[in-house]
């Protein structure tokens, strides 16, 4: 049950940090001004970036649950996903609307939030969705 929570938290931190540092070269191109050529187009991209890392955190699930022996890894994806997405929305907003943060201090918030969203999102998927073989 440790195990299982350790690949999920593991997993989620890979793909949060991965998904913050490539959404991170996005947002440093279009900081020059809003005159550039595809800036955009950021909020396209982002959807595509959140699967892509959902996606890697299931293989690393799926790999971590191979090895433990146990099931159901694509289930702790999918659920894990869709975690991610609903407590980083949650932080956006509590962000956004409750407390008073100048731009430049948003930022590091938003950033720590989307790792440790992600990261508590796999892992409790994985405390409760995985379960061991039998016979």
């Amino acid at each position: 049950m440790l195990l299982r929570t350790v690949v999920g938290a593991v997993a989620g931190a890979v793909a949060g940090a991965g998904f913050l540092s490539t959404s991170g070269v996005a947002v440093r191109y279009c900081n020059g001004g809003p005159g550039r050529a595809g800036c955009g187009g950021f909020l396209v991209l982002v959807p595509p970036n959140l699967v892509l890392w959902i996606f890697v955190a299931g293989a690393a699930v799926l790999a971590g649950f191979r090895f433990l022996r146990q099931r159901h890894g694509w289930w702790v994806t999918g659920v894990g996903g869709a975690l991610w997405i609903l407590l980083v929305v949650a932080v956006y907003h509590v962000t956004y609307t409750y407390l008073d943060l100048y731009q430049a201090e948003r930022g590091p918030v938003i950033s720590a939030a989307t790792v440790v969203a992600a990261s508590l999102a796999f892992a409790v998927a994985a405390l409760c969705i995985g379960r061991g073989r039998t016979a």
